[in-house]
């Protein structure tokens, strides 16, 4: 998929799972990301609700492996002075069980 912007109804989605942290999950690799840059996931859902309330870009890229096909999305907040690298995808949405997965979470190089 060629590179693409999330329409409002996806960022909306998102900021929307992303105020309660208690509907994000976090890969195993984003856990120890987390751990090694001193960041909580609620740390994180506060950059995500920061970055789309203030109208920033958020692309939208489709998933290969093991979500293969699934679109996701990426932004690239400044946390604690370090320019981060986010992508996450939706998962259930409209379920009981809806979530967002936290994929990545690291310094942009």
């Amino acid at each position: 998929m060629a590179d693409n912007l999330a329409d409002a109804s996806e960022c909306a989605e998102i900021r929307r799972l992303a105020c309660d942290p208690m509907k994000v999950r976090v890969t195993k690799t984003v856990e120890y990301d987390l751990l090694a840059h001193h960041l909580t996931k609620r740390d994180v859902c506060d950059e995500i609700v920061a970055w789309i309330e203030s109208g920033h870009r958020v692309k939208k890229v489709t998933l290969r492996g093991q979500h293969a096909g699934q679109a996701a999305f990426e932004m690239k907040p400044r946390i604690n002075n370090t320019l981060f690298y986010l992508k996450l995808t939706l998962c259930e949405l409209g379920q009981p069980g809806e979530y967002v997965l936290l994929i990545s979470v690291h310094p942009d190089h």
